[in-house]
């Protein structure tokens, strides 16, 4: 890139060549200033081939599919080849709305600001999925009032020098990664949810599991964490 990015922004990927490109097209143009990093888990697919005509860089967790780990590492992983201060993590089924990026960097003039975090919501669902979904970025806002904020991963940027000094995602954790990196970044700072803009992502987990096995499955992955227990198994996107 002849001039240096604003931000960059990483993209974990594993099997996803049926909406790669789509996604990696529709990013850069919501963003073309950014740097953009796919840090794919040793797809068994197209993905990397395809991601390597449309990402400035495409790097892989681990040496070998054995070292796979969790989306967490994943993340880490593109992090690290970050060339910027500000680093946007960007699901592979999940979309922000353009103006995500102009609030985003004006959010982090401010240099109190170590996260900034954005509502969540799924496409092509009906009237009670919509509400019961807003419902959560509610509970999503209170969080961050009330000094603990839980922050979706889906669609979240860092400052990267927080970010590193607290070493990013624990790699271990496959469940509330991202709960867990966003109570430990906002010991460093200000943490900002902005529940005037939305990333719109993918119901293929929801219709995959259903109400009651999604609600049942975030209970108990959200009931480990704060329990302090490292949930060993779970039925990430990733892998749906």
């Amino acid at each position: 890139m002849e001039n240096k990015p604003f931000f960059s922004i990483v993209v974990p990927t594993l099997n996803e060549e049926k909406r790669i490109e789509d996604e990696l097209r529709k990013i850069r143009e919501l963003a073309p200033e950014a740097e953009l990093i796919v840090a794919d888990g040793w797809s068994a697919d197209k993905t990397r081939e395809i991601a390597e005509g449309l990402a400035n860089k495409v790097v892989l967790e681990g040496e070998s599919p054995k070292e796979r780990k969790s989306i967490g590492a994943g993340r880490n992983r593109g992090a690290k080849e970050a060339s910027t201060e500000i680093i946007v993590f960007i699901d592979a089924d999940t979309l922000p709305q353009k103006r995500f990026f102009h609030r985003m960097l004006k959010a982090f003039e401010d240099p109190r600001v170590v996260c900034y975090g954005c509502k969540i919501m799924p496409r092509d669902v009906g009237f009670a999925d919509h509400m019961l979904f807003e419902f959560f970025n509610i509970l999503i806002f209170f969080s961050a009032i009330m000094g603990r904020p839980a922050i979706a991963g889906n669609c979240v940027a860092y400052r990267k020098s927080a970010f590193d000094a607290i070493k990013g995602f624990d790699e271990e954790m496959q469940a509330s990664e991202d709960q867990d990196l966003c109570v430990r970044i906002s010991k460093l700072g200000k943490v900002v949810y902005d529940r005037h803009v939305i990333a719109f992502t993918s119901s293929r987990r929801l219709k995959k599991l259903g109400w009651f096995g999604l609600l049942l499955d975030w209970g108990r992955t959200t009931l480990n964490f704060l329990l302090g227990i490292k949930t060993k198994r779970y039925a990430i996107v990733r892998e749906i």
